[in-house]
C-alpha cells in the first residue's frame, strides 16, 4: 500500500475512534431496567376471579410497596386453568402499573378439602400512570394458588404468590 494510502486509512481509522470514545449514545447502557415484580394476594369469593393483596416492586435495588388487582377469564380442564389474566398495579410513591397477557395453572396437588396449583405467565405492560406512564416491556412470572376447601374449611380461602422477573423500558424513577 502507498503512502498515500496508509494515511487515508490512518485518518479515517483514527476519526471512527474519536466519535466511538467521545459518543456516550455509542456506549451508553441499554435503557431498559430489570425489574422483579412480586405479590401475594387472596380470592374474593364474592366477586369471582379476582385476587387482591400487597405488592412489590424492585426496581435499582429500591424496595416500592403497593397493591395488586388480579382478574382473569379463561377455561378450566381435568389438569389445570388457562386463559387471559390482567394485573392491575397500584403503587403509591410510583403510580399505576397495568400488564395482561397469557397464564396457566396446573393442579398439582388435589384432595376434595385442598388443592395447590402452580402458576405461569407471560405478560406485557398494556398501560400505566406517573412513573409508569410511557413504559413498555415484559414480564415472566412463577407462583403458586393454595385453595382451601369445603367443607373442612368455611368460609373457603384461597391464596396466592406470584414473582418474577421483567424489562421495562421507558419508566420515570426518581
Amino acid at each position: 500500500m502507498s503512502r498515500q494510502g496508509m494515511s487515508v486509512v490512518s485518518v479515517v481509522g483514527f476519526g471512527l475512534l474519536a466519535v466511538v470514545l467521545c459518543s456516550p449514545a455509542l456506549w451508553a447502557g441499554s435503557p431498559a431496567q430489570e425489574v422483579i415484580l412480586e405479590s401475594n394476594s387472596t380470592w374474593d369469593f364474592v366477586e369471582e376471579h379476582v385476587w387482591t393483596g400487597p405488592a412489590i416492586i424492585w426496581i435499582d435495588g429500591v424496595r416500592y410497596e403497593g397493591e395488586i388487582f388480579y382478574r382473569g377469564e379463561g377455561k378450566m380442564n381435568w389438569n389445570g386453568w388457562h386463559g387471559t389474566e390482567y394485573h392491575d398495579y397500584h403503587f403509591p410513591d410510583l403510580g399505576w402499573l397495568y400488564v395482561s397477557g397469557i397464564a396457566k395453572t396446573y393442579f398439582a396437588f388435589v384432595t376434595p378439602e385442598h388443592r395447590w396449583h402452580r402458576y405461569s405467565s407471560h405478560v406485557k405492560i398494556t398501560g400505566g400512570t406517573g412513573a409508569f406512564a410511557e413504559a413498555h416491556g415484559v414480564f415472566q412470572l412463577v407462583g403458586y394458588t393454595d385453595w382451601l376447601l369445603p367443607p373442612y374449611y368455611l368460609p373457603p380461602e384461597a391464596f396466592a404468590f406470584t414473582g418474577g422477573t421483567g424489562m421495562i423500558v421507558g419508566i420515570e424513577v426518581e
